[in-house]
């Protein structure tokens, strides 16, 4: 793994990272605290395809600021589909056996640089459905965030994003754009109505995807507030690094 130069808080490690995945692995991508002791682990639940050069950055900012970050790459065949091989209506049941598989891995002792109890998750478009279905269906999540995820059209899925938003009781943030095309603030406002102890922010005069510095909507002032309250977010509901002084 490549070391980052430090950067904030931490110095960090990055790079793909080998995740058992049944019987073989999965090429995940870790970006962690470059130093000795335990951090807090948020796993990313990103949008089908490849993990993009956005994820793994907001992977490394997360990680200067404490917090060890495994991005997933569920779809792993390439395809954009998960990659269990099942029909679109036991994708939701693979995606919560491979994330229970990840977590158990993460929390076993030999692995020394995690801490488990509990898992932030953030979900980034399309995977935020997963990380809002995952924090509501799981005990081993803690806090979960969501970049512009979808909040409706999945009412064929087996855990839609409606039934579980009030089933959240773990602390919950929500980034949206107020001049998204594919997401209507009216949605974000109904979020806010089913799940009144989680935040749900709309940002004013940008567009989805603002946040990603890849993207044609992508504006920075935004985008660093947003990275800001995830940090503090995530900071605040896991537990805090333990760093051992190696002198």
């Amino acid at each position: 793994m490549a070391v980052l130069p430090h950067e904030g808080t931490y110095p960090v490690m990055y790079g793909t990272y080998s995740t058992p995945a049944g019987s073989s692995y999965r090429s995940d991508y870790l970006a962690r605290p470059d130093a000795v002791g335990r951090f807090p682990v948020v796993l990313i639940v990103r949008d089908e395809g490849a993990i993009s050069s956005h994820i793994k950055s907001v992977s490394r900012f997360l990680a200067r600021r404490g917090i060890a970050v495994l991005a997933l790459n569920l779809a792993s065949d390439g395809s954009g589909r998960f990659h269990n091989g099942a029909g679109p209506s036991d994708t939701d049941t693979d995606v919560l056996l491979q994330l229970d598989e990840t977590q158990r891995f993460l929390a076993d002792e030999d692995l020394r640089w995690a801490l488990t109890d509990p898992v932030g998750v953030l979900g980034i478009q399309s995977g935020g459905r997963l990380a809002l279905m995952a924090a509501a269906l799981r005990r081993w999540v803690g806090p979960v965030a969501v970049l512009y995820a979808p909040l409706d059209g999945d009412e064929h899925r087996r855990y839609p994003v409606s039934r579980q938003l009030e089933r959240l009781s773990g602390p919950v943030l929500g980034i949206y754009a107020a001049d998204d095309d594919t997401i209507p603030a009216a949605a974000v406002d109904a979020a806010q109505g089913s799940n009144p102890h989680g935040q749900w922010l709309l940002y004013e005069g940008v567009g989805h995807g603002f946040v990603n510095e890849n993207h044609p909507h992508y504006n920075e002032a935004a985008s660093q507030d947003a990275l800001a309250r995830l940090s503090g977010f995530f900071t605040a509901g896991l537990p805090s690094p333990q760093v051992e002084d190696t002198g």
